[in-house]
């Protein structure tokens, strides 16, 4: 791996290349997606880039606004207008499924990639029991008769921890509580055994017992069919257990990507730290938990520069120009101007607004 470099006036790194994995399954490269609103562009997604190999599980992380679900949606081709993806790339087992026919799409969605939405009661059909709902997504991918698909259905409500599931398949999204409804959408998504499944605060609506059981079945599933699992969450606790890697979000763009634990031992950027510093700690006695100061900005006024500078307690004045998202550790990349050992760029408090692009343009990893 690259390792971590000292910025400095007269330096000139090279950007580590991305490299190849064999068991790469879902390759997002630049991807932006936006809304042509009546107040303006929203830039909802601007330029993310992340991969998910076989078999493991990536959290993303990030507050509301962050752009997390968005990627998600784009990823399932579930943009809806005014929205559109107007740049990037997203490959599946190395096809860019962003070139695919609708219909081929269809095939896809709910196959080889499942979504658990946040919603469940706007994501079920109302007019259909829950087991119909279920057996319809096994009967389309995985063929078979309805009777088969149906007993799949049961089967799934039993694994996600419905009771009397045999009843339960024959009733309507209404008659459920908004926690079955949301562990229906669940048996609904990992019914056809999906090679990615992409889940979107799957477990926000589920007591603490049901959400470990589901936890549990996920990662089971994961290690039983080399599943890959792209896990959206505000919950670190939830991204702790179940991460391999972390990719974390801000304003629509990655501010820092790593493997789990670099990410929980030695975080780098700012936003990363803060987001951790707010989780309270079994056997640590404070006052009041940390906060991070201030609100997302709207996607209508970003600030120019670092999007996180008037929230950032190390704000320097480097920070009015755009950071590049670069190389601070092996295996962990940032979109910060602080060094690896978290002190400030070496090229002076008050640097010339030009030699600081040059410098982000010589440092920029990729269109992350």
């Amino acid at each position: 791996m690259v390792q971590t470099q000292t910025v400095g006036a007269n330096a000139a790194p090279t950007a580590p290349a991305r490299r190849s994995d064999p068991d790469q399954l879902l390759d997002i490269e630049g991807l932006k997606t936006h809304f042509a609103t009546a107040n303006g562009l929203v830039k909802a997604v601007d330029g993310v880039s992340l991969t998910i190999r076989q078999g493991r599980t990536v959290g993303v992380v990030g507050e509301s606004g962050s752009g997390k679900s968005i990627t998600a949606l784009s990823v399932m081709r579930l943009i809806e207008r005014p929205g559109r993806i107007v740049a990037g790339e997203i490959k599946l087992g190395g096809t860019n499924i962003l070139g695919l026919k609708e219909d081929e799409m269809r095939e896809i969605r709910g196959n080889q990639i499942s979504m658990i939405f946040q919603e469940p009661m706007t994501s079920l059909n109302p007019v259909y029991t829950c087991g119909d709902q279920i057996a319809e997504a096994v009967l389309r991918h995985r063929g078979g008769s309805k009777k088969q698909a149906m007993a799949r259905a049961v089967d799934m409500l039993s694994q996600v921890g419905i009771p009397d599931p045999k009843r339960r398949a024959k009733q309507y999204p209404h008659e459920l509580s908004g926690g079955m409804r949301q562990r229906v959408m669940i048996a609904m998504a990992l019914s056809t055994n999906p090679e990615l499944l992409i889940a979107d605060e799957p477990t926000t609506a589920l007591d603490v017992t049901i959400q470990a059981q589901i936890l549990e079945l996920m990662k089971a599933l994961r290690e039983q069919n080399r599943m890959a699992i792209m896990l959206i969450t505000h919950d670190l606790g939830v991204v702790a257990e179940m991460a391999d890697d972390v990719t974390v979000m801000y304003a629509g763009k990655v501010v820092e990507a790593s493997d789990a634990i670099t990410v929980f031992d030695k975080p780098h950027h700012p936003y990363t730290k803060g987001l951790l510093a707010s989780i309270p700690r079994l056997g640590e006695h404070r006052e009041r938990l940390e906060v991070i100061k201030g609100v997302v900005p709207t996607p209508l006024n970003l600030p120019s520069g670092c999007l996180f500078k008037r929230r950032c307690p190390y704000a320097m004045p480097i920070c009015d120009v755009k950071p590049p998202i670069r190389q601070v550790g092996p295996n962990q990349v940032s979109r910060c101007w602080l060094t690896a050992d978290g002190g400030p760029p070496e090229i002076g408090e008050a640097p010339d607004k030009a030699e600081a692009e040059a410098l982000a343009e010589q440092l920029t990893v990729g269109p992350r």
